[in-house]
């Protein structure tokens, strides 16, 4: 029997896996070791990701360097859209943190009842892919997530610095937009 020399950079699972996998990760580990655990497998997707999305379809002689910002964004919503991830938009908060929201984010688990925001796979996916983009290090923080009940799972993402001063005021128990809006 012949072993295959090359392995697809894709593999289809059911959505249930992802959440199944978070479950039972949690219950081996512990919650935050299962969110560092699946964040780091994001990361680890993050790479394929990147390459899926600048990839150039046949006919189209764009370049990814010469996308404007709406190329770039509409070409990332499809990305996952058409992965089944759900639909995803853009919005620019402050100067260096923006937001990705989902309203039907395939990570989250409505009926769950978490504790805080769970879609640790995403967060670590996003970060290097977002990474590869600006071809710098971003940080992702989910601050609103399906799984906790909140009607959408928002992720902000920008430099980690920003991130860590906004995740600061956040702990401390100012509401999400007052601390992006306390950023100089």
């Amino acid at each position: 029997m012949t072993q295959p020399t090359t392995r697809p950079q894709e593999l289809a699972l059911p959505v249930a896996s992802l959440a199944a996998l978070r479950r039972a990760l949690t219950r081996s580990v512990g919650a935050d070791a299962a969110a560092l655990a699946l964040q780091e497998a994001g990361v680890a997707a993050g790479n394929a990701f990147y390459e899926m999305l600048v990839r150039v379809p046949a006919g189209d002689d764009t370049d990814a360097a010469d996308w404007s910002e709406n190329v770039f964004w509409r070409r990332f919503g499809d990305l996952f859209e058409r992965r089944g991830w759900g639909r995803v938009a853009n919005e620019t908060l402050h100067t260096g943190v923006g937001a990705l929201d989902a309203f039907d984010w395939v990570e989250s688990e409505p009926d769950s009842g978490a504790g805080r925001p769970s879609c640790f796979f995403t967060a670590g996916l996003l970060a290097n892919l977002l990474g590869h983009v600006c071809n710098d290090e971003v940080a992702v923080l989910e601050v609103e997530c399906r799984s906790r009940g909140d009607a959408r799972c928002r992720f902000l993402y920008g430099a980690p610095e920003v991130l860590d001063l906004v995740y600061g005021h956040i702990r401390s128990g100012e509401a999400v937009d007052d601390s992006i809006a306390s950023l100089v």
